[in-house]
């Protein structure tokens, strides 16, 4: 039974996949692509530890690996949490849709949290989508720096980041519509604008 207040991370790989396959509403879709992009920075570190092994007679290159080790762990962390706070998001607003609406102040009330609980909702992919575009900067940097026969490590990364971030914005477009104040909704659209432009190559 899902628990969005148990970490996707304390799961087991068939837990998780059950999870996502099933009738609950959490994890959905924003925390698969969380979890997705987190793996694919999780890729983008095994070549940089890999390559961290045979390098240290090449001072600058083990510095930049070092670094590059620091930056992929930083980021790991962040989506980690991302993830977790994804699913907890749309728990609330669910939690938020089914206060009573049986009065005028129950409506009120109920129209206010679901307004909430739907701007956090769409807030987090796009602050996680932020994240992955500096894994996509560190992916790119790896893969000029990393030995050969792990560099197909950096581009799978690379790969899973792209689609991690293209799915996130699927996520906003569905929120977005229902966001009824409208200096909210603009701003998120145009940060979601700005996303795609930085990060989404046109097809």
């Amino acid at each position: 039974m899902n628990n969005a207040s148990t970490s996707l991370w304390k799961l087991t790989v068939a837990q998780l996949r059950d999870q996502v396959s099933s009738v609950d509403p959490t994890p959905g879709g924003g925390s698969v692509s969380i979890v997705a992009a987190t793996l694919g920075v999780a890729s983008i570190r095994k070549a940089v530890l890999v390559s961290l092994k045979r390098s240290s007679a090449v001072p600058a290159k083990h510095q930049s690996l070092v670094e590059l080790s620091s930056t992929a762990s930083a980021l790991m962390t962040s989506l980690s949490g991302l993830a977790d706070a994804d699913s907890r998001a749309v728990a609330d607003y669910l939690e938020a849709s089914a206060r009573p609406r049986t009065t005028e102040s129950d409506k009120t009330l109920r129209r206010a949290a679901r307004e909430v609980g739907l701007v956090r909702a769409t807030k987090i992919p796009l602050e996680a989508a932020e994240v992955m575009g500096r894994g996509l900067d560190a992916a790119e940097a790896a893969a000029r720096i990393v030995d050969a026969h792990v560099r197909s490590e950096v581009l799978t990364g690379e790969i899973l980041l792209r689609a991690s971030i293209k799915s996130l914005l699927l996520t906003v477009d569905a929120n977005l519509p229902g966001i009824s104040d409208a200096a909210s909704r603009d701003a998120l659209e145009l940060q979601r604008r700005e996303l795609e432009i930085a990060f989404v190559p046109p097809c």
